[in-house]
């Protein structure tokens, strides 16, 4: 607990924040609000993935060649956890070893490499483990043997799970995690940031958008389980039913992408589509307020369904409709605020589309709909605070 300095004024409590190489500006939206009551660190490792320079919470590097150096004064400990049945099961150990002895709380997530770390510096250091929850498939992680040993050795460390939707809730209770330690608290969205207004005209330059054209959004990776092939499919059919001024405005990059373009060149549909490739997370606001609907087209397989799907929540919160599908987490997150069809369903998807088209009325109200249910449910700061109260009251 926060320790009490020899001037008798509280000091703030610590909370360290460690996501393998996945730190990044959209996962720490929930937690920037609560910087000025709580002391923040967020361990950056030296390969992370994401661009953290938009970040307002103090980091920490982690280095390769000082966990090396920290390894060499403990080496019958490094040689165990190095010589383990899987290669890479670690994160750090001995940095965060040394850094986390005064903090508090510790906040990771679930299958990553930081949470079995962390489980066996929990005793050690004394601090109390909170792990945050995506997967909503039950005992999913035993088809992964690998990821099953890590989580067999994280379970019983950790003090408080943060499932972000209640279907994870849900899968958690089927494998027999107590629901006393179980709280759901939603990922936040920016709401100054992700916010209703007109299209920039710059970024439909930039994109060579037509002004006037109806735009289809996607953003997200071009994996097969995304379902990004049923844009290509829907985008035919609205074209064979003689709707000719439309754009689909892919944000992302993957596998997908070639077959995506072969298809795309097979059906003479190149005209309607423009791949954004990387769009870095200070521009999107703007690419989501270009769009007339976002879709997002995922379909269940058996190791993996939407786990959330932040896109839909950051569409919403810009006012725009949405179009998803009956996969995972989605109709927990859209609620009735956006439209849902049946998994790989690309006769709906286009039917919907057209609909939207056509009928602007509707597209306000569901993007007024979107607004109001990311105000109540996503908005940072709200989420931030109740965040906030669980881990005092840790």
């Amino acid at each position: 607990m926060p320790k009490t300095r020899p001037d008798g004024i509280l000091d703030s409590m610590k909370l360290g924040i460690v996501l393998d190489n996945r730190v990044n500006k959209w996962s720490m939206q929930r937690f920037e609000p609560m910087k000025e009551e709580i002391d923040i660190t967020v361990f950056v490792g030296e390969r992370n993935r994401y661009d953290i320079g938009l970040m307002e919470l103090k980091k920490q590097p982690l280095f390769h060649a000082e966990e090396i150096l920290l390894g060499a004064r403990e080496p019958i400990v490094a040689y165990k956890r190095f010589w383990t049945s899987y290669r890479r099961m670690d994160f750090y150990y001995f940095s965060l070893k040394k850094y986390l002895k005064n903090m508090d709380v510790v906040f990771s997530s679930d299958h990553m490499r930081s949470a079995y770390t962390l489980s066996s510096l929990k005793d050690k250091l004394g601090f109390k483990f909170v792990l945050a929850w995506w997967e909503n498939i039950p005992f999913r992680c035993i088809l992964d043997p690998k990821t099953h040993l890590m989580q067999k050795s994280v379970l019983d460390k950790v003090d408080l799970f943060l499932p972000y939707t209640e279907t994870a809730k849900n899968a958690m209770l089927v494998e027999g995690i107590p629901e006393e330690k179980i709280e759901v608290v939603y990922p936040g969205i920016d709401l100054e940031r992700f916010k209703p207004s007109n299209p920039p005209e710059a970024v439909l330059r930039k994109y060579n958008i037509p002004k006037g054209n109806f735009v289809v959004l996607y953003v997200g990776k071009l994996v097969s389980w995304k379902g990004v092939h049923n844009l290509v499919y829907a985008a035919k059919i609205l074209r064979d039913w003689g709707i000719k001024d439309f754009v689909v405005a892919v944000a992302g990059q993957g596998a997908q992408k070639e077959n995506m373009e072969s298809i795309i060149q097979q059906s003479n549909l190149k005209e309607h589509f423009r791949f954004l490739d990387f769009v870095s997370y200070a521009d999107m606001p703007d690419v989501f307020k270009m769009s007339d609907v976002l879709v997002l087209p995922s379909y269940p397989i058996m190791t993996w369904q939407e786990q959330f799907g932040m896109v839909l929540a950051e569409a919403m919160a810009t006012g725009k409709p949405v179009i998803s599908t009956l996969s995972g987490s989605i109709p927990e997150v859209i609620g009735n605020a956006g439209m849902l069809i049946p998994a790989g369903d690309f006769f709906a998807l286009a039917k919907k589309i057209q609909e939207l088209m056509e009928n602007k009325p509707l597209r306000e109200k569901l993007g007024s709909k979107g607004r109001e249910r990311a105000e109540t449910l996503f908005d940072a700061k709200k989420n931030s605070q109740k965040l906030a109260k669980i881990i005092k009251r840790l």
